[in-house]
């Protein structure tokens, strides 16, 4: 379940290398999404995807993304319930946000292609945090496209989630194990505005 947060996070961090040297882009929020899998039982993977991506990154390459994470969607209610509620206490921490800055020169023609690791600061549960996303950007016509070229393995600890928490979500479901950190996905689209 921490991992859970830090995947969020990792998600809109992602969203930066989208930038074009010209231009300004908007994130396309049905088109975005970012995604995480938590494991319990040691071999059992649930996904989880978080919707309502919102966010831009400006001429200069500055970008700043959010994802609320009352978003999440596991297929199963009330498992969104618990994370919002006992994991993520999103009440308080409603907002998984993403800023940073992406060098813009190599996108700044058509069909451009290319990976980047770009460093971000990611802040969720009240705390920021570096993370480094490693991803593909396509620019088309007046599109860019963003998504990791690998997962970001990410830990709730790291973002000052408690573990009580985790426990708390845990118990619901028999106490049975479940893994701390989580392999994060980012899935980007913008469009010029």
């Amino acid at each position: 379940m921490k991992g859970i947060s830090s995947a969020a996070i990792l998600a809109l961090s992602l969203s930066p290398s989208l930038a074009f040297a010209s231009s300004d882009y908007t994130i396309v929020s049905d088109a975005s999404s970012i995604s995480f899998a938590t494991i319990k039982k040691t071999y059992v993977v649930e996904p989880a995807t978080l919707s309502g991506v919102k966010g831009s990154v400006d001429a200069s390459g500055k970008f700043s993304v959010t994802a609320p994470l009352s978003s999440i969607s596991t297929g199963i209610p009330i498992r969104n319930q618990r994370l919002n509620e006992l994991f993520f206490d999103s009440s308080k921490f409603p907002m998984l946000k993403v800023e940073g800055q992406v060098d813009m020169a190599a996108l700044d023609k058509n069909d451009a292609m290319l990976q980047q690791s770009i460093p971000a600061k990611v802040t969720l549960f009240g705390n920021t945090k570096d993370v480094t996303l490693d991803m593909n950007i396509i620019k088309a016509d007046d599109n860019i496209f963003a998504f990791t070229y690998k997962p970001v393995i990410i830990s709730g600890a790291t973002f000052g989630i408690p573990e009580d928490n985790l426990k708390k979500v845990s118990a619901t479901v028999g106490n049975i194990d479940i893994s701390s950190t989580v392999p994060v996905n980012v899935s980007l689209v913008f469009a010029e505005k």
